[in-house]
């Protein structure tokens, strides 16, 4: 199936002009461009950047389409910003395991994702996770999933495209006690069996 045609339509104040007495409220700019689809994993799934933030809060000043950074590494996390972006998961297709050091705010728009997180504390080893079981939580429609830096995976186990939105916001990361010891919870991607 075709990736659908996605727009960005991007509202900014312009400036009074001077001798435009007693007008308080500016003209509204509107421009609109094409979003670019990105295909991850072999095309099980894409991702569509609608926009990020360097920072919260945000400046609204300006006109014209803003610079819109592009966040490193898996291109999730923003750091110190937010990434709002569409995901869309094809039929049969999964995302490996993983953790980012973020808090995501996903929602479902199209399809019904299943979640998946381990069912109880687990070791890694050879960036494997050897866990004793899943949850396996559906998504509907208008759902939303508020996921804050815990390793989990999503799966189209429908014959049809899943299609998301998330907005992702830079966290610190959560921290955890091994053997008397704290260690921060950072990105991890583990590999599929």
């Amino acid at each position: 199936m075709a990736a659908p045609h996605r727009r960005r339509i991007v509202l900014s104040n312009v400036p009074l002009k001077s001798g435009e007495s007693g007008k308080t409220e500016p003209a509204v700019e509107v421009i609109t461009d094409d979003l670019k689809v990105e295909e991850l994993f072999e095309g099980a799934l894409r991702r569509v950047t609608v926009g990020t933030l360097p920072s919260v809060p945000a400046s609204n000043e300006g006109t014209g389409l803003p610079s819109f950074d592009s966040a490193p590494g898996s291109g999730i996390v923003l750091p110190g910003g937010v990434n709002v972006y569409f995901l869309e998961l094809a039929p049969g297709a999964a995302t490996p395991m993983h953790r980012t050091v973020s808090s995501d705010y996903v929602v479902v728009n199209e399809g019904t994702p299943t979640l998946i997180t381990p069912k109880s504390s687990f070791s890694v080893a050879d960036g494997k996770g050897n866990w004793d079981g899943v949850d396996e939580t559906v998504l509907n429609p208008g759902d939303t999933a508020v996921q804050r830096g815990s390793m989990h995976a999503w799966s189209n186990k429908t014959d049809k495209w899943v299609r998301m939105l998330a907005v992702v916001v830079d966290a610190k990361p959560a921290k955890v006690t091994v053997n008397s010891k704290t260690e921060e919870l950072g990105e991890s991607w583990l590999q599929t069996a």
